[in-house]
């Protein structure tokens, strides 16, 4: 067997950049929810994120939950985490900040990382196990996203990690359930939290999602400005002068793939996402 090669951080960041710039797009496009702008209203920028059926939003909740909780390889980013915990390790070594360029992106990440990281209360109503009064539930919105989009991905049979946080959930409520009666219980969680929850907040996560997308453009724009020679002599899927630092031969494949997305530009045009899909779900107004 060959050694293991040894990236620079710039080789090791252009790997996970690449990555996570993909990981946004399969979230943040046209095929997967709709913008509609309010043109009528007082803030005719304002666009509100549509699904057009179910499936796009269980798909959606996935790729979300996969972007922010899920880990990737080590040995290809040195990052043992999720493509947000990629994304703020790119934002410490910013081996490609031209002038500020990766300003965009670290306030685009931190403000996603601080919206999953509140702690927020819901009254949830659970009549599978009997609940019928409402019960309040109060945890952060990424551990709402892991039960919501788990249950979206997964079938019962490979649930069993999320019945368990749901029956520590509801026995600190003062509810103990047996956990083999939680699987019965989750399609009253999914009424509540996928079909309520989380699309009267898939504005404001499309919005969050949509600029980080922008700040790794911003990011790179410079360098792709400095790279890209039209007409270069190089391999065909490839017409970029590497930088210094970027030596290995997989690297540069990297490269030339992360510089090809920044061409391409993002799905998603830049929006703002309604005012009043910003306040409270009715989950959480329920509860006054």
């Amino acid at each position: 067997m060959g050694n293991k090669m040894t990236y620079s951080a710039a080789e090791l960041e252009t790997i996970g950049l690449c990555i996570c710039l993909e990981a946004l797009d399969s979230i943040a496009n046209k095929a997967l929810l709709t913008l509609r702008f309010r043109d009528t209203s007082p803030n005719p920028e304002e666009a509100e994120a549509i699904f057009q059926t179910h499936i796009h939003r269980d798909l959606f909740l996935i790729r979300l939950l996969d972007f922010v909780t899920e880990k990737g390889s080590k040995e290809l980013t040195n990052v043992d985490g999720s493509c947000l915990s990629v994304l703020k390790a790119a934002c410490v070594t910013k081996c490609f900040d031209i002038n500020g360029s990766v300003g965009e992106l670290k306030s685009s990440v931190d403000a996603l990382e601080g919206w999953l990281n509140c702690k927020k209360t819901i009254t949830i109503h659970l009549p599978t196990l009997d609940i019928n009064s409402g019960i309040d539930i109060t945890i952060t919105r990424q551990e709402f996203l892991k039960i919501s989009g788990n249950h979206s991905k997964h079938n019962l049979s490979r649930l069993t990690d999320v019945s368990k946080k749901i029956a520590k959930i509801l026995k600190d409520c003062g509810h103990d359930v047996p956990i083999e009666c939680i699987p019965l219980a989750l399609d009253d969680f999914k009424a509540h939290l996928a079909e309520n929850y989380f699309v009267y907040y898939s504005t404001w996560l499309s919005e969050l999602l949509n600029n980080i997308r922008w700040g790794l453009q911003e990011y790179l724009n410079p360098t792709f400005t400095q790279s890209y020679k039209e007409g270069l002599k190089a391999p065909v899927f490839c017409s970029y002068e590497y930088p210094v630092y970027i030596q290995e031969e997989i690297s540069r494949q990297w490269f030339c793939r992360l510089m090809n997305n920044v061409k391409r530009k993002p799905h998603l045009e830049r929006f703002v996402g309604a005012s009043s899909m910003k306040q409270e779900s009715s989950l959480e107004w329920a509860r006054q």
